[in-house]
């Protein structure tokens, strides 16, 4: 990846430029990091209330939290 380092008069790096290619692979790859840590979270949920940790909550719950 070629970065380039914007920096301002006193030399401190304030920006970094990327190419675009690579921005998209990056967002990409948030993406799939945040469906993934959703559904570990969700699994974490269940487990929970399987083991009665934590209550079980109707639909209209679930869709009101949303």
């Amino acid at each position: 990846m070629q970065v380039q380092y914007i920096t301002d008069k006193k030399g401190h790096k304030t920006n970094v430029v990327i190419p675009f290619k690579d921005w998209e692979h990056l967002m990409k790859e948030m993406q799939k990091q945040r469906v993934l840590l959703g559904l570990k979270e969700a699994v974490s949920e269940v487990k929970a209330m399987l083991t009665g940790k934590e209550k079980m909550r109707t639909i209209e719950e679930i869709i009101d939290e949303l």
